[in-house]
């Protein structure tokens, strides 16, 4: 039985973050939760959540809105865009959020500290990527990469020296639902036949439901300091976007484009971005991370945080496909 009864959570409208409150609502752990003031909680209508205004790049207001000894401070908040014109605003969510983040568990007396990374900490390996891999984050021109790196590196700092007990968790390409700007994107592509093509990439695509369950479990057995990647169902773009256009009723390409057109088109797309100002629909951070061929274990998590790895990704695609319906997005 779990001695987890009180968190604290940031990011917690987000796709993850929601999936994490609710869980933890629903056995029992009196929930606090930063939003900002603006953001939308139609997602957790009926549960008893206690919402605090804030921005994790405001350090008062996370030491306002945090409860004294809480139990878990989940720091789940994070700048997943993948366009160079907003790296500046990542690096404050991502790096300075996060030592805000840390600053307040640690004023706070949180018992643990369980941090949200991504195995975009890890970089581009040719062989699988296991937690004794060597983290290749920080050399990427891609800015998420470098700053989920960089952001670990804050974690482990205060675990060495300001006495935080803190767990990583790594996860892959997340599938479920609410998702309002991930693969939901793409299955509205594959329904309107709008889709440019296939990226010639291999992902790892985990249920967004057992990655939340795996970040409840850290509390309990995950070992203060330590990573725990969170692979999940194992495919190529195309076998991908095959599930997903059998679950829409649509045919979908039998080949994925060669990497060298699709980054072709991110340079150009970045280039009259620079013209029109909007953000393109391929960047070339994009095209470089659908392109890599991501091999990844998540034994660990499966050992020690009883992580389920194995759920075929065309559950959580129609958990999306049905919340897309259910709230007319699709």
């Amino acid at each position: 039985m779990s001695t987890l009864k009180t968190a604290f959570v940031t990011g917690a409208t987000g796709f993850l973050g929601t999936n994490i409150v609710r869980q933890l609502a629903a056995s029992g752990v009196k929930v606090h939760a930063l939003k900002r003031a603006t953001s939308n909680t139609a997602e957790f209508d009926g549960l008893d959540i206690h919402w605090h205004n804030g921005d994790v790049t405001q350090l008062e207001t996370l030491l306002a809105g945090c409860p004294d000894k809480v139990d878990a401070f989940f720091h789940v908040a994070a700048d997943t865009s993948l366009w160079r014109k907003k790296n500046a605003q990542q690096d404050r969510i991502n790096l300075t959020g996060t030592e805000n983040a840390i600053t307040t568990a640690l004023q706070k007396h949180a018992k643990r500290f369980i941090h949200t990374s991504s195995i975009a900490a890890y970089g581009v390996h040719e062989d699988t990527i296991t937690e004794a891999s060597l983290q290749l984050g920080e050399m990427s021109f891609c800015n998420y990469y470098r700053t989920k790196h960089l952001s670990e590196k804050l974690v482990r700092d205060a675990v060495q020296h300001r006495q935080l007990d803190a767990v990583i968790l790594n996860p892959c390409h997340l599938v479920g639902a609410p998702d309002y700007h991930n693969w939901s994107q793409m299955m509205r592509m594959v329904k309107n036949k709008t889709l440019p093509g296939v990226p010639p990439g291999v992902g790892s695509f985990c249920d967004i439901k057992e990655v939340a369950k795996a970040h409840i479990r850290a509390y309990d057995t995950g070992r203060r300091g330590e990573n725990y990647i969170l692979s999940g169902d194992d495919m190529s773009f195309v076998q991908f976007i095959r599930e997903i256009g059998a679950l829409v009723g649509e045919t979908t390409p039998s080949k994925a484009m060669p990497a060298w057109v699709l980054q072709l088109v991110g340079q150009l797309s970045a280039l009259w971005a620079n013209v029109s100002g909007k953000e393109p629909d391929v960047t070339p951070e994009k095209a470089f991370i659908v392109s890599d061929k991501l091999q990844v274990s998540s034994a660990k998590a499966q050992q020690e945080l009883g992580y389920n790895a194995s759920i075929p990704v065309k559950e959580p695609l129609a958990d999306c496909l049905q919340w897309l319906m259910a709230t007319g997005k699709m």
